[in-house]
């Protein structure tokens, strides 16, 4: 009896061992999955993040010469069809 007992005690342990390692990764495994959509989306806002960042600066850019560049004031107005040859867009204060 007592090498049946063993045999009993044994394979309780390792039934009790599988259902612990099975219910842990039953938890695991869903959080591995959405850190990993996590980092897939904060991925892609860092790209959308950069892209803004680019277009901010370019507007920047071009306030500075709008606000100092009198040809590229003029390449606006000539390319929105909002100016015709020969004509005075604005007159600038020289400084």
């Amino acid at each position: 009896m007592n090498r049946f007992s063993k045999y009993i005690v044994r394979l309780v342990f390792a039934l009790s061992m599988s259902v612990i390692s099975l219910l842990s990764f039953m938890y695991i495994a869903p959080e591995v999955d959405k850190k990993s959509k996590l980092e897939k989306k904060r991925d892609e806002l860092d790209k959308e993040i950069l892209l803004k960042k680019n277009q901010i600066s370019k507007l920047i850019e071009m306030q500075q010469d709008f606000a100092s560049d009198h040809e590229f004031v003029e390449f606006i107005g000539h390319q929105n069809r909002r100016v015709w040859k020969n004509e005075v867009i604005f007159v600038f204060d020289s400084e």
